[in-house]
C-alpha cells in the first residue's frame, strides 16, 4: 500500500517518466524474445557457454574467432551462471536486465540535477534512441558496462565513494572502456568533498577500480604480452596475431567516421547504409530519407541544451572522456565505433532534457507540439527496431534445421570448419576458419556459399572447398538452404 501511495503522490512529469521507463523496459524484453544472436554477441555467448560447461575461462579455444579470449570476463561469468540456470534463454536475458537497470539509475541521476519536466525529456531520449534499445537487447557487453558506469556516477554523487569505486572496477572488468569513467568520478569526489577529504576520496576512486581489474590486466600481459590486448599493440608489442598495431590519425578526421557513428546511433547496423539492402524492401531510399529527417528532429533539442547548468561540468567531462576513447578507438581499430560512446549517453540525455525544457519555455505552444512530434518519432524508432529484429531473426531461423542436425548428429567434442564467428554459437561446437591449414584439424566442414546473414565471412574459399569435396564425405545436405556438411576428419 505504501508503494501505491508513493506512486500516487508523484509529480505529473515523474509519472510520465515512470510510464516511459516501463514502456522502454517492455520494448527491450519483448525484442529480446524475438532476437536471434548475431555479430560479436555470438563470440561472447560462446565463451560464456564454454565457461558454464568447463568451469574455466577460455584462452585459445576456437570459439568462432581466430584469436585468443582477451575480453574482461565479468559479462561472460554472469552470462554463464544465467545459462546454467535458464539455458539458452539465460544467455539472452542479460542485456535487457542490465539495460533496463541502467535506464532506472540514469533517471535518478537526471533527477538529481534537473526538474521533473527536464528529467522526463532526458529519460525519453535515453529510452528510445535506437542505439540504447539495440544494446539493451543485443548480447554485447555494452548494457552491463553502461549500468556499472552510471551506477558509479550515481554513487559518487551520493558521496558513497567506496561503492562507486567498486562499481567502476566492475565496469572495467566488463570492458576496458569502463576506465574512462574514473576521471569523472574523481572530479565529482574533488568537487563534493571537504578540503581535507578531497585527496583521500579521489584516491579511493582510483585505487579500488585498479585493485578489482588488475588481475585481468596481469593475466593478459602474462599470456598475451599486452594488458589491453588486442588494442594499442604498437605500444606493448604483445601477441601479434589479429591485434591492432596501427595508429591511423587520419581516420579521426574522416567524414566517414562521423557518418558511421551517427547512423549507428540510430540503429543502422555497423553504421553502414549498404547493410539495409539486405532487407530488400521497396522505396528504401525514400524511407531512409524520412528516417534521416526523423533523426534530425529527434536531436534538435541538443542545440538548445548545451548550456551552463547545475552539474553541467560533470557531464561535459563525461562526454570529453569518452570522446578521447572514441578517438583512440578510431585511430587504432576503425570507424565502427558508435557503441563506444554509449556509456556517455547519460550526458546527452542531461543536455537533451535541458534543451526540450528551453524549447517549451521559449516557444510555448510550438514547444508542446514539438514534444508530441518527438514522441511520434520515438514511436517510429521502436517500430523500426521491431522490424529490424524480426527480419534478422527470420533470416537466422531459416537455418535452424541445419544447426539442429549438426548438434544432434555429431560428437560434442567435434571440431567444425566454418566461416563466421556465429557458427560456434549455433552449432554448439568448436569452429575453425575455412583455411587449407585447418582441414586436418577439423572433423567436419559446414559449407554454405550463399549464407544470407553473414555471406562474406561464411563463404568457403574455392580452393579449400575443392579440397573438402575431393577428400571428404558429404553427410548432410539441405537443398533449400544450400547447406552441406562434410565429414573430413
Amino acid at each position: 500500500m505504501k508503494l501505491f501511495s508513493r506512486l500516487k503522490n508523484l509529480e505529473r512529469y515523474e509519472k510520465y517518466a515512470l510510464i516511459a521507463i516501463i514502456i522502454a523496459v517492455i520494448v527491450r524484453f519483448s525484442l529480446a524474445g524475438i532476437y536471434s544472436v548475431s555479430g560479436d554477441a555470438c563470440w561472447h555467448l560462446s565463451a560464456a557457454r564454454f565457461m558454464a560447461d568447463s568451469s574455466k575461462i577460455p584462452l585459445f579455444e576456437p570459439l568462432g574467432r581466430d584469436e585468443p579470449f582477451w575480453a574482461p570476463p565479468l559479462f561472460h561469468i554472469i552470462a554463464s551462471f544465467s545459462y546454467l540456470l535458464l539455458g539458452e534463454f539465460g544467455l539472452k536475458i542479460i542485456a535487457p536486465i542490465f539495460g533496463s537497470l541502467a535506464l532506472i539509475i540514469s533517471y535518478f541521476i537526471l533527477r538529481y540535477f534537473l526538474n521533473a519536466k527536464a528529467s522526463f525529456y532526458g529519460i525519453l531520449f535515453l529510452s528510445f534512441i535506437p542505439i540504447s534499445i539495440d544494446y539493451s537487447v543485443l548480447a554485447y557487453t555494452e548494457s552491463m558496462l553502461t549500468f556499472f558506469v552510471v551506477l558509479s556516477i550515481y554513487l559518487a554523487l551520493r558521496n558513497n565513494f567506496i561503492l562507486s569505486g567498486i562499481a567502476a572496477g566492475l565496469a572495467v572488468l566488463t570492458k576496458y572502456n569502463g576506465a574512462f569513467v574514473i576521471p569523472v568520478l574523481m572530479f565529482i569526489a574533488y568537487k563534493n568533498s571537504k578540503n581535507h577529504l578531497r585527496l583521500k576520496n579521489s584516491l579511493i576512486l582510483l585505487i579500488i577500480p585498479l585493485i578489482i581489474s588488475l588481475p585481468w590486466f596481469i593475466r593478459n600481459w602474462l599470456l598475451l604480452g599486452n594488458p589491453v590486448w588486442p588494442f594499442l599493440n604498437f605500444i606493448f608489442s604483445g601477441f601479434d596475431k589479429l591485434s591492432y598495431s596501427a595508429l591511423d590519425l587520419g581516420s579521426i578526421f574522416s567524414l566517414r567516421t562521423y557518418i558511421s557513428a551517427y547512423l549507428g546511433f540510430f540503429g543502422i547496423p555497423d553504421g553502414n547504409y549498404n547493410t539495409l539492402n539486405f532487407i530488400g524492401i521497396p522505396y528504401l531510399d525514400l524511407l531512409f530519407a524520412v528516417f534521416l529527417a526523423g533523426t534530425i528532429i529527434f536531436l534538435l533539442p541538443l542545440l538548445f541544451g548545451f548550456r551552463k547548468h547545475k552539474g553541467s561540468s560533470i557531464f561535459y567531462l563525461l562526454l570529453a572522456s569518452f570522446l578521447v576513447l572514441f578517438a583512440l578507438y578510431v585511430a587504432n581499430v576503425g570507424p565502427l565505433v558508435s557503441r563506444m560512446l554509449l556509456p556517455a549517453f547519460i550526458a546527452l540525455a542531461f543536455f537533451y532534457g535541458i534543451g526540450v525544457d528551453n524549447i517549451v519555455l521559449r516557444y510555448k505552444k510550438f514547444g508542446y507540439f514539438f514534444i508530441v512530434l518527438m514522441i511520434m518519432v520515438s514511436f517510429g524508432f521502436v517500430i523500426a527496431e521491431y522490424a529490424k529484429f524480426s527480419i534478422a531473426s527470420e533470416s537466422w531461423n531459416s537455418y535452424q534445421d541445419d544447426f539442429k542436425w549438426a548438434r544432434e548428429n555429431t560428437e560434442k567434442d567435434a571440431v567444425f570448419m566454418a566461416g563466421g564467428q556465429c557458427m560456434s554459437f549455433y552449432l554448439d561446437r568448436f569452429t575453425l576458419l575455412p583455411k587449407t591449414e585447418n582441414i586436418k584439424k577439423a572433423d567436419y566442414a559446414f559449407v554454405n556459399q550463399d549464407f544470407r546473414v553473414d555471406k562474406a565471412r561464411a563463404m568457403t574459399p574455392e580452393d579449400v572447398l575443392e579440397n573438402i569435396r575431393e577428400n571428404g564425405n558429404i553427410v548432410y545436405e539441405n537443398k533449400e538452404t544450400k547447406t552441406e556438411v562434410y565429414a573430413i576428419g
